[in-house]
């Protein structure tokens, strides 16, 4: 069953500043909760790493097989991206993550349904950001209907933006914004 305790669950995280037991017991989406100062997801040689400049309290919660499960309880072809950072601190804010192979096209519909299956927890947040990171070269998509629509929706309601990097994509918790 997707998880229906996010929101719960981050509080409690920000608010112990440290890894807390899941109001889900059969749920291991947490994968990292403190201020460490480099924190990465990864998966078949692609990754993205956040460096936590502020010293702000993070949370990496893993998205797919996480919050939400690979079982029979949650319907086929539901479209959910790999991770999701979650950085406390005076501006509460989200990083939607998708590691893909080639398919950039399909990530955004990964981020997009991410972004409308918790509608409700990414309003609370001051800025959500989406980053996709491909295997290999990025493909020109920006003229696509999905990517400008994503691009919108990030920019007018959520305050934030979209990035597409090859291989590996490092950033400071100040520079999600530009």
């Amino acid at each position: 069953m997707i998880c229906n305790k996010v929101e719960k669950c981050i509080e409690e995280q920000l608010v112990n500043q440290k890894t807390t037991a899941c109001v889900n017991k059969n749920i291991e989406c947490i994968e990292v909760s403190d201020n460490r100062s480099r924190i990465k997801c990864e998966e078949r040689k692609k990754k993205y790493i956040l460096e936590n400049t502020r010293k702000d309290h993070v949370i990496l919660y893993k998205m797919d097989g996480g919050i939400i499960p690979q079982d029979k309880s949650v319907p086929p072809g539901i479209c959910k991206c790999d991770y999701l950072f979650v950085l406390g601190g005076q501006e509460c804010e989200a990083i939607l993550t998708e590691l893909k192979g080639v398919d950039v096209a399909h990530s955004l519909k990964q981020i997009d349904g991410t972004l409308s299956q918790f509608k409700a927890l990414f309003s609370a947040f001051n800025h959500v950001y989406a980053r996709i990171i491909v295997a290999s070269s990025t493909p020109n998509i920006k003229a696509s209907p999905n990517y400008v629509n994503l691009v919108k929706k990030l920019r007018n309601n959520y305050r934030g933006n979209l990035k597409i990097a090859e291989k590996q994509l490092v950033e400071k918790d100040v520079d999600l914004l530009k």
